[in-house]
């Protein structure tokens, strides 16, 4: 029972996550670091439309092979997203902190908004 239990602790906690964009083996290449303000479940990470994250559990991303230049990264994590162009550059990795919702407000203001909605149509009839 013990073992289950902690599996499960292990499984729900968030992980660094490594990935390697892929890129030719002759395109200068760099490091991009994703590090998020706090845990985020459902990551989703795309390079120019190349999805190298997918719905993970984590603070901090690591993109190795990146080619270099400005490039497009989009990223979802608790049901809300972020577009960027970024530099990448081979000489060191290029790091970007990113906010991230909380998981629970959106449920919250869903919530919220389904009671007032109710509560506005209730007055008027």
């Amino acid at each position: 029972m013990r073992l289950v239990v902690l599996v499960l602790v292990i499984c729900g906690c968030a992980h660094d996550v490594h990935t390697r964009y892929p890129a030719a083996p002759d395109e200068p290449t760099g490091t991009v670091v994703l590090l998020l303000s706090q845990p985020a479940k459902d990551v989703n990470v795309a390079l120019d439309g190349v999805l190298v994250v997918e719905d993970a559990h984590t603070a901090r991303i690591v993109i190795s092979n990146a080619p270099t230049g400005n490039h497009d990264i989009v990223m979802t994590a608790n049901g809300g997203d972020k577009a960027m162009r970024v530099w990448i550059t081979s000489e060191h990795a290029t790091v970007i902190p990113l906010g991230v919702p909380d998981q629970s407000t959106g449920f919250l203001k869903t919530l919220f908004g389904t009671l007032v909605t109710i509560a506005a149509y209730s007055l008027l009839r």
